[in-house]
């Protein structure tokens, strides 16, 4: 069997695809390596509609993805499997086949167009003692709160800034959590060069702004110890956190906790469409690589598109908008009719004015992109920032020739946590920007698999 459609991700963006080819009568199957759709920013929300303190402290723009999973799961145009791993993507003259691990045994689903809305993931945040049991992710934290109401006990410090660090922040003093202090990378307010754009992002998109404002509100009214212009920071301990340093304002400050959170934006996930051979490009704006597509979605590759924050970090509501648009033209294709996306793209561009300011207003922490020595940079391998300016002195070239010198970007991850940092650390000890640097190539498998597991691979294709 070959689908007509396949998307990869049971996000926003993937469902609201699936919804708008349905009601044109067309198939899809969606896959998701999670139990349950929703995504990251939906995550858990079927089980979550039962518990209303959990959804009460998530918000009203969580409790939207209600409606939008119900239709979904409603429409018998809409093909689920969940529990998917994806080890391994090809473009073929004809299809594409997609390696999938189900259940413990290996298959291949091939697909005359394959949707990749596998979203964002956290920019890697590498700073002194980043990798101590007690540091995590922001990211992570949310997760733990979405799919198991976990939330942290009072004295958590939490470090970082953007969207996701101010909304976090906010869930977790809605819950009753008290931080023993907010260490905000940003400044109290925009600079004066960025007030042009915050200007523009209001008036394109004054819903969102004004709901960046009332987090950040919230978060003071609480009076909290919130430090604006963070500089440095370092969690210290033997075998467990026990305290963070930072500076701010060229002061130096302290403060005693055993759990550090930790949150510097996010950027597309691309470890799939790169390994599919799609073109990418570097975002100097959002300090990040990006799939180079079309309006609609459509990658370099024509049988498969990019929807989501996976082209372009813009948020949920721009996620289900570019997942119909991208259906969009999928149905155009399939039908070789002509499609016009004119509102779609109008409302799109909006929140594009947005993201324009969010990316000057809360760009990259230097100390995170400009690591010590003896920061760890590739966690898999245990190799630091020091150990990579000192390969590259040797005349190294890149991150594909880093591996030959020692390992980096070969674990588990092959890249996907450190190549980021490691392009940047290139970057600066170089003057070669990232563009011309490069990335690192990724190869099959894209998950770990065990030769039993490979042993059950199906070469009957129904």
């Amino acid at each position: 069997m070959i689908h007509d459609v396949v998307i990869l991700g049971a996000g926003p963006a993937g469902i609201s695809c699936a919804l708008e080819l349905a009601q044109n009568g067309i198939h899809s199957l969606i896959i998701d390596e999670n139990p349950a759709p929703g995504g990251q920013i939906y995550r858990g929300i079927e089980q979550n509609q039962s518990n209303q303190e959990i959804t009460n402290w998530l918000g009203v723009d969580y409790q939207i993805g209600n409606k939008l999973i119900s239709e979904a799961k409603d429409n018998q145009n809409i093909e689920w499997k969940f529990n998917v791993s994806l080890w391994d993507i090809r473009h073929e003259e004809q299809f594409c086949e997609l390696g999938v691990l189900i259940e413990d045994r290996v298959q291949v689903i091939r697909a005359r167009n394959v949707v990749l809305a596998n979203g964002a993931m956290e920019r890697p945040t590498p700073f002194k003692g980043w990798t101590l049991p007690g540091v995590m992710t922001i990211g992570a934290a949310q997760t733990a709160l979405k799919q198991s109401g976990i939330i942290p006990k009072n004295g958590v410090v939490l470090a970082g800034q953007g969207p996701l660090f101010y909304l976090y922040t906010a869930q977790i003093l809605e819950a009753g959590v008290k931080p023993r202090a907010v260490l905000d990378f940003s400044t109290r307010s925009p600079s004066i060069e960025n007030i042009p754009f915050a200007l523009s992002a209001l008036v394109n998109a004054p819903k969102y702004v004004l709901k960046g404002l009332y987090l950040r509100n919230k978060i003071k009214r609480r009076k909290i110890p919130h430090y604006y212009g963070v500089d440095s920071l370092s969690a210290l301990g033997e075998e467990l956190l026990t305290s963070v340093e930072f500076k701010t304002n060229g002061a130096s400050k302290s403060f005693s906790t055993d759990l550090l959170l930790v949150h510097d934006g996010v950027v597309p996930n691309t470890h799939v469409s790169m390994a599919a051979g799609c073109e990418h490009y570097w975002s100097q704006s959002q300090s990040a690589w990006l799939p180079k597509v079309n309006e609609a979605g459509q990658s370099s590759l024509d049988k498969i598109w990019i929807s989501g924050d996976g082209v372009s970090i813009l948020g949920a509501e721009a996620a289900k908008l570019r997942g119909k648009a991208c259906a969009q033209q999928i149905e155009a294709t399939l039908k070789q009719t002509e499609n016009s996306r004119k509102t779609l793209d109008r409302k799109i561009y909006r929140l594009q004015k947005l993201r324009e300011f969010l990316d000057r207003e809360y760009a990259p922490a230097k100390f995170i992109t400009e690591p010590d020595d003896e920061t760890l940079l590739c966690r898999c391998e245990s190799i630091s920032a020091g150990a990579i300016r000192k390969i590259i002195d040797q005349g190294c070239m890149g991150p594909n020739q880093l591996r030959a010198f020692c390992r980096a970007g070969m674990g588990p991850c092959m890249g996907r946590q450190c190549g980021l940092s490691i392009g940047k650390v290139f970057e600066k000890h170089t003057g070669y920007s990232v563009a011309d640097i490069g990335h690192f190539s990724v190869r099959t498998p894209l998950k770990p698999l065990t030769i039993e597991q490979l042993a059950t691979l199906e070469t009957n294709l129904e």
